[in-house]
């Protein structure tokens, strides 16, 4: 992995560690006193039950993804955690659509993406949020809809790349994917 994406992917992870730790927080309480009862509670909007996924790498062949994961769902503050899958394991999860972390401001705009191929005792994942920009069209009881654009998506190893140690690249080129995703009760 070279510097920028070395900068990158910390950044990614830095981020991440600090909306789990934040999630948390809100949870569980501080190790500063009990929760604030002015912060916003979750509350379930929707289980998914039905919903299918594309993705199309570098232009080619829509690959579908057509399994929605029993799991499903969209809640008031963490927003949405959907998954989808496919026999030949492919693998796409949405996490934070919808989400809502107090004062009705919604955080649509930073979902993450991740895409994960597993496959003849390998699993692959991308590592980075910030490759794709995801428009989420609807995010409520009445579905999870939208659209990915990913640009220079990277896969590391889901296996042994993650924890304490830097993320290990598999050594497949950089790809784009053009993402579509639709869940509904």
């Amino acid at each position: 992995m070279g510097r920028r994406g070395r900068g990158v992917a910390a950044v990614g992870a830095a981020g991440f560690v600090a909306f789990v730790a934040a999630g948390c927080s809100l949870l569980f309480g501080s190790g500063f006193g009990p929760l604030d009862p002015e912060l916003p509670s979750s509350s379930p909007i929707a289980e998914f039950s039905d919903g299918s996924a594309t993705i199309a790498i570098d232009g080619g062949e829509p690959i579908v993804l057509g399994i929605l994961d029993a799991q499903s769902r969209i809640d008031s503050l963490f927003g949405s955690d959907v998954h989808w899958s496919n026999a030949d394991g492919w693998h796409l999860r949405v996490n934070g659509a919808g989400s809502d972390f107090g004062g009705g401001v919604e955080i649509g705009g930073t979902s993450m993406l991740t895409l994960d191929r597993i496959s003849e005792g390998r699993h692959w994942t991308t590592y980075d949020p910030t490759r794709c920009i995801v428009e989420v069209e609807v995010a409520d009881e009445t579905a999870l809809r939208g659209t990915a654009t990913c640009k220079g998506l990277e896969w590391y190893d889901a296996l042994g790349s993650f924890g304490l140690t830097e993320p290990k690249d598999v050594g497949e080129p950089e790809f784009d994917a053009e993402i579509t995703f639709e869940a509904t009760p």
